[in-house]
């Protein structure tokens, strides 16, 4: 399941990810990310990754994250939130990719990662 949330009168977008992901919940992120580029122009975004079931993973949802790609270029920061060492490699290659500040915390340190989002 992917919950995508907008902190009122920010940029800051969470995606809280665990379990598995179906078209509704792509539809549902990618209609956040769109009204929060059309209001700001780019996006902060804290990705929280729990427990993700790739079992439970839409074939047609996996391929509409992979094209959801394009969003990457609109983001200032990204805030990994994970205690997945596989998840937190990943940042890495995002930050090398796109030339995007990304920073991981572990799963405790979500107020963390938050508030460094918050930061000019």
């Amino acid at each position: 399941m992917l919950e995508t949330t907008v902190q009122p009168g920010t940029n800051i977008v969470t995606l809280d990810y665990r379990g598995g992901l179906s078209v509704e919940d792509e539809q549902r992120m990618r209609q956040v990310l769109d009204g929060v580029i059309r209001d700001h122009g780019s996006i902060r975004m804290l990705a929280v990754l729990g427990r993700i079931d790739v079992s439970d993973i839409s074939p047609r949802a996996a391929w509409m994250d992979l094209k959801a790609a394009g969003y990457l270029t609109k983001l200032d920061r990204l805030a990994v939130v994970t205690d997945a060492a596989w998840a937190a490699k990943i940042s890495e290659w995002t930050a090398e990719l796109v030339h995007v500040t990304v920073r991981t915390f572990p799963a405790d340190r979500r107020s963390a990662a938050l508030a460094w989002l918050a930061q000019p």
